[in-house]
């Protein structure tokens, strides 16, 4: 299966035109997640604002089958 990982922000959207082929949703899910928590990391050394960027789960034919919050994926204990 063919899943894309669109980026939205508070003021962006960033499509993802390519997409993966994976097994099933929640490969694709532990795959945004791990990217997330890539992507966090990069932010959190640019001192950027994490809160409110997310991925949308799209599959071939556009529906959003989940949204993983970037804040979800960090650890705060």
């Amino acid at each position: 299966m063919r899943f894309f990982f669109h980026v939205r922000d508070v003021e962006t959207y960033e499509e993802d035109l390519e997409g993966t082929d994976l097994p099933s949703l929640e490969a694709a899910i532990t795959e945004a997640r791990q990217s997330a928590r890539e992507m966090v990391a990069e932010l959190v050394l640019q001192d950027a604002v994490v809160d409110g960027r997310l991925f949308e789960i799209a599959n071939e034919n556009g529906d959003i089958l989940e949204i993983i919050k970037f804040k979800d994926v960090v650890r705060m204990e």
